[in-house]
């Protein structure tokens, strides 16, 4: 698929932050690193989202020492997602990497974007693999809960395309499209993830822009030679933070359903997703009545017992419980991403009434 470029080729740097004073100083200096081309065009754009600290102050400090472009903007609605969508809108360049203000890129990184990018204009989003870095030894638990973190390979390790509406991209170190991005926006793309931090740790703007991409026409590609490192604060080491980020993602799984029966049944009607939403919580509800041990085990000692069956367990009763109480709230996100789905099958079919009128 051939895509006209309306952003000029080159790279944005887009780092995304919350009270990031601290954290910025060493993702930069992995960004200043960089080894470019001299036909490369590119910079870094730095959304401060909603800090309270001096995240502006530091930023613009550090930017007058850095030899590229270099721009730092506020966003004051709090939620990744509208700094996604500032960042974008504001990025100069057709290649926008995702860089969160604890990624490390390694220093071939923007070259390697922008070879894949441009080689394959079908990609909507390019994916990497970013390995770990620690404050403090990672606890014995973590290297099966990576993929949580947003670490480890993707694809199964294989470079290339994901199999078509099946899978998704972590967004850390992604590289999403501008002209594809721009393409949903002149559909109509609204995203309906939010990323918040509570008790729960909800997200999922990524998994959601990936399946907007692909239902454009898009695919997902990934490529293991894109090396980052991601870095974990102790904080986010413990089992407690390991089940809220749990907890957040079975509940913020609403979206990437509508849009796995959307893929799946392209003429989808709302009485048939209902049918098939309802399906889904039955299959739920018996998925937890056979495994009425674990469940006990996790409502009885769920902070204490550092056991993958209790993580499993807590995203399973969170999944149905968010599931059920938002039902309605999953047909009107069925409403959006079919009006979406229709508004890039209109016009091709359009001009294809176009040719045989005029053939005729």
């Amino acid at each position: 698929m051939s895509v006209p470029l309306v952003a000029s080729a080159g790279v944005t740097v887009l780092i995304c932050t919350y009270n990031g004073s601290s954290r910025l100083p060493e993702t930069l200096r992995h960004i200043a690193a960089q080894q470019v081309p001299a036909h490369i065009a590119w910079e870094v754009v730095i959304i401060s989202n909603a800090s309270k600290d001096d995240t502006l102050d530091v930023a613009a400090k550090l930017g007058q020492k850095l030899a590229m472009p270099f721009r730092v903007l506020d966003e004051p609605v709090a939620g990744k997602e509208n700094a996604l969508i500032r960042g974008f809108d504001e990025a100069a360049f057709e290649c926008v990497i995702i860089v969160d203000d604890d990624n490390w890129l390694a220093s071939n990184y923007i070259s390697l974007v922008y070879d894949t990018m441009i080689a394959h204009p079908e990609i909507g989003i390019l994916g990497a693999h970013a390995s770990g870095a620690y404050e403090i030894p990672p606890p014995e638990w973590f290297e099966e809960f990576q993929a949580v973190y947003a670490v480890g390979p993707q694809n199964g390790g294989q470079s290339g395309p994901l199999p078509d509406y099946d899978g998704y991209l972590y967004g850390a170190g992604s590289v999403v499209r501008k002209s594809a991005w721009q393409k949903l926006r002149a559909h109509g793309f609204q995203f309906t993830t939010s990323t918040k931090r509570g008790e729960a740790i909800t997200s999922g703007e990524d998994v959601e822009l990936g399946d907007a991409l692909q239902l454009a026409g898009y695919k997902l590609w990934y490529d293991d030679r894109l090396r980052l490192k991601h870095y974990m604060y102790k904080e986010r080491l413990t089992w407690q933070y390991l089940m809220r980020i749990g907890q957040g993602t079975a509940c913020s799984q609403l979206t990437s359903i509508v849009y796995y029966f959307v893929f799946r049944y392209p003429n989808l009607t709302e009485s048939r997703f209902r049918q098939l939403y309802m399906k889904r919580l039955l299959w739920l509800a018996s998925q937890i009545a056979r495994q009425p041990g674990n469940v006990l085990r996790f409502l009885t000692r769920r902070e204490q017992d550092n056991l993958s069956s209790n993580f499993e367990t807590l995203r399973l009763l969170y999944n149905f419980k968010s599931s059920v109480s938002q039902r309605e709230q999953a047909v009107r996100i069925f409403h959006r991403v079919r009006t979406l789905q229709d508004s890039f099958i209109e016009p091709a079919a359009s001009h294809v009434a176009s040719d045989l009128v005029a053939n005729s």
